[in-house]
């Protein structure tokens, strides 16, 4: 017993503690007075010693170690539940997340299989008669549309039109969809950069011989590789219009042609930020990324190069900015030195006449 009434003075809770070093304290100071009662012959310390010491013993009769004990317990065991019941309540919202998660995977998974099995049925015939019901222009052209989050489209082909005043797509994904944009919302087609793709996984329902497959094969998407962290890293550039549809760099070249040739090419990006570069340098650099982007061919942007360097010899420009310019186009990879050599030549001749 004495060796409980010790390990509890010194390892009990608080109010143990507080119980037992108070009762021990009284009988301490309770001997203590008597004691110099005693000595001194000083009976009024004596009286107050004795009461003291009944106070003591009021105080360790009014409650019993054992009670104290089970408090502690009550107090652990009432820890423990809230423990488990937290654990608990953190295991059931990490069960529903996973479950929320399985149920979208499982919904995107049924998706694309609806997908592969639209577009695998799809035929000549019944491809007409979807069109026909459509309405979809004479003159269109066919896009591949990498995503438009707003509708939840990913990775599906589509057939562009527009009217006088709306650009019109009819998506097949695992039904025909249509729907259109106006056109006076279309302000440019802005370039989007390094997006994270995967080769292997992206466009499988085009991989293969089927009558859709083999018609939007064209129109898949360039890939780029290079290494992150020393692992293999692979994307690919999209192109944006409004409201936030996304094609494959692949299916911007007839549209800009067909549908949308006054329509700007954007590009948001340090170069075309930057002061030190005039507008003729960054036409010609929005011109690369299109023939880069297989948008344009190389003939294209040949004629583009020497349209925008006939331009410069025209322009009021001094001999400095125009030195300038025709050197940075030919640092920077955007013309061959025969441009360099030919076109300084040639302002050389103007300016001395």
């Amino acid at each position: 017993m004495l060796e409980k009434i010790m390990n509890s003075m010194f390892h009990g809770n608080l109010k143990t503690k507080i119980f037992l070093w108070s009762v021990l304290l009284m009988g301490v100071g309770a001997i203590a007075l008597i004691l110099t009662a005693a000595v001194l012959s000083m009976p009024m310390v004596g009286l107050a010693g004795a009461g003291l010491g009944v106070m003591g013993f009021i105080t360790s009769q009014s409650v019993s170690l054992n009670d104290l004990s089970r408090e502690k317990k009550k107090k652990k065991k009432k820890s423990s539940k809230t423990s488990l019941e937290e654990g608990g309540a953190k295991t059931g919202q990490g069960s529903s997340d996973k479950q929320g998660t399985g149920v979208e995977d499982g919904s995107r998974k049924k998706k694309e299989r609806e997908k592969a099995q639209y577009l695998s049925s799809m035929n000549a015939k019944k491809l007409k008669k979807t069109m026909r019901e459509h309405k979809v222009n004479q003159i269109h052209v066919k896009v591949m549309i990498d995503s438009y989050p707003a509708k939840k489209i990913e990775q599906a082909p589509a057939f562009m039109w527009r009217t006088d005043t709306m650009l019109h797509f009819m998506i097949l994904t695992s039904k025909a969809e249509e729907f259109e944009v106006p056109l006076e919302e279309i302000k440019g087609i802005l370039l989007v950069k390094d997006v994270p793709a995967n080769p292997e996984k992206d466009y499988m329902p085009f991989k293969y011989s089927s009558y859709i497959g083999k018609m939007f094969q064209p129109f898949l998407p360039e890939y780029f590789e290079g290494t992150k962290d020393g692992s293999l890293d692979v994307k690919k550039n999209t192109f944006r219009i409004e409201p936030g549809i996304y094609l494959t760099n692949s299916s911007v070249g007839n549209l800009r042609r067909v549908l949308l040739p006054g329509v700007a090419f954007l590009v948001d990006d340090q170069v075309i930020a930057s002061r030190r570069f005039n507008e003729y340098f960054k036409e010609l650099y929005r011109e690369s990324i299109l023939c880069k982007n297989l948008v344009i061919t190389l003939e294209e942007y040949k004629k583009k190069i020497e349209e925008t360097l006939d331009a410069m010899l025209d322009a009021p420009m001094s001999g400095k900015e125009f030195v300038n310019t025709i050197y940075d186009l030919n640092k920077y990879r955007l013309i061959s030195k025969e441009y360099v050599v030919r076109y300084t030549q040639m302002f050389r001749d103007r300016n001395m006449k």
